[in-house]
């Protein structure tokens, strides 16, 4: 309704204003017309008066004939008055009006809505100069005008204002009606809701745009549908992924788990065949010797369970998350892979950060960033694992205001990264490594799970200082 008064209001405005002013202009010309006929009138009236004084004085009678015809002409009105006047009595004139009597002209002065007058030069009856005055009383006009003006006004105003109705009404109707539906239809639209077509039957620019509208949902529907599915398809290949990756660790794994594996099978081995044979006979070392095999059994079901855990597919679910808690159960896991590469962990500083995350997705990319370090370093060493709280900036492609985050590093003390590979490395299938080492899934997996968990991953490599793989989570409640 708003719009429609915008437009229909000044609209009104404008068409009284219009009204008004041709109202005025033909007033205006009604009473120059009027002005115009008066002057001609008494000029007539004049012409007539001082033909009869004339032919007055031609019969000799002129001032018997002239009191008669003032008394005809005076008589039986209030409007206008005819005088004969000397010239000795006309100081009112101005001298250019003399003058122009002098020459024989008649004069007309109107005192607008009060008085019409006309001198006119003619002959006294003792024989001088003298003039014929007519003076006309305007009130009877002033009081017609009025009522015309008055008229006029009424008129005008009541046509604008009928104008201004039909106009309003108009407007809600083909302009505030249809806006209001559309501007519903966008709120929907804004929630998310695409369905329902608004329908306006107008065959405008308001009832082309409610069909571009309806097309512009339709898109957008068929759109959220693709979204969905393509959705769904991705969280369905990384999920798939992110299995392969975890089952190529679990070979990697399984190499250092049957050196783990081998001294307590060993030892099971031979307490169960002197058992057998008899080589241990007294009670107590019977059970001593079932107790060790109890041990060692536990410690392999633990070695073992520790490796199906986390190569189960699961899916995803988010908890509350103890960093230092993840990492060293992480670090467990890997200690066998640790030993057979000659390498050693050093937990540094592990805060008790915590935040809430998919437990599972982010100890395999913590698994899958130690693995890297681990594979970094042919000749051994050490693979430094810290967890802090830092205020960081996310970067350009992430973007936002600085975030309070939990930083996890891991660091190893390899050659580090060559500046030609660094903008590589988190493309899948990407590998430096010798083949059999990795198939280049490792890096771009863990950014992924980072990266849903509205985190990221920098990467230092001074030259020939190693490399050093930092993971910011941001935390979204802390314990």
């Amino acid at each position: 309704m708003q719009l429609a008064r915008k437009i229909t209001l000044p609209l009104a405005l404008f068409a009284f204003v219009a009204l008004g002013a041709s109202a005025w202009i033909s007033v205006r010309a009604a009473v120059s017309l009027h002005h115009a006929d008066l002057e001609d009138d008494q000029r007539y009236a004049g012409r007539v008066f001082l033909a009869a004084l004339e032919r007055e004085r031609a019969r000799g009678t002129l001032e018997e004939g002239q009191q008669a015809l003032l008394a005809a002409a005076n008589k039986d009105t209030n409007r206008a008055t005819t005088r004969i006047l000397p010239f000795s009595e006309l100081k009112q004139l101005e001298p250019s009006q003399l003058d122009a009597l002098a020459r024989g002209e008649p004069v007309f002065e109107l005192d607008v809505w009060h008085t019409a007058e006309t001198w006119m030069p003619v002959t006294l009856t003792n024989g001088q100069p003298g003039v014929l005055w007519i003076h006309e009383n305007l009130a009877a006009e002033k009081s017609a005008l009025n009522n015309i003006i008055s008229n006029h006004a009424w008129s005008a105003g009541g046509l604008a204002m009928l104008w201004a109705v039909v106009a309003i009404w108009l407007g809600a109707v083909v302009v505030g009606r249809p806006m209001r539906a559309l501007a519903e239809k966008a709120r929907r639209v804004s929630k998310g809701d695409y369905s329902g077509p608004v329908t306006i039957g107008q065959a405008d620019e308001i009832g082309e745009l409610a069909r571009e509208m309806n097309h512009m949902c339709e898109e957008l529907e068929a759109g959220a549908v693709r979204l969905r599915r393509e959705t769904l398809e991705r969280e369905t290949a990384m999920g798939a992924l992110r299995h392969a990756d975890r089952l190529t660790t679990v070979g990697l794994l399984a190499a250092g788990l049957a050196h783990e594996l081998g001294t307590p099978l060993n030892v099971v081995s031979v307490r169960a065949k002197m058992i057998a044979l008899g080589e241990v006979a007294a009670p107590d070392d019977i059970r001593a010797s079932a107790e060790i095999i109890h041990q060692q059994s536990a410690q392999m079901t633990r070695i073992i369970r520790q490796l199906l855990d986390f190569a189960r597919r699961s899916q995803p679910a988010m908890s509350t998350v103890k960093l230092d808690e993840l990492v060293q159960r992480s670090l467990a896991m890997l200690q066998p892979l640790a030993d057979k590469a000659k390498c050693r962990f050093v937990a540094e500083g592990l805060a008790p950060e915590t935040l809430e995350a998919d437990p599972n997705q982010l100890q395999q990319a913590l698994t899958n960033l130690v693995v890297n370090a681990i594979q970094a370093m042919p000749q051994g060493g050490a693979v430094h694992v810290s967890v802090a709280r830092e205020t960081a900036t996310p970067p350009a492609d992430v973007g936002g205001p600085p975030v309070a985050c939990a930083r996890l590093d891991v660091r190893d003390e390899g050659p580090g990264i060559p500046k030609d590979v660094m903008g590589r490395v988190f493309e899948p299938f990407f590998t430096t490594k010798p083949v059999g080492d990795g198939n280049g899934l490792g890096l771009p997996v863990a950014w992924g799970i980072v990266r849903d968990h509205r985190g990221w991953i920098s990467i230092a490599s001074p030259p020939g200082a190693g490399a050093t793989f930092s993971l910011f989570l941001p935390l979204e409640r802390v314990a």
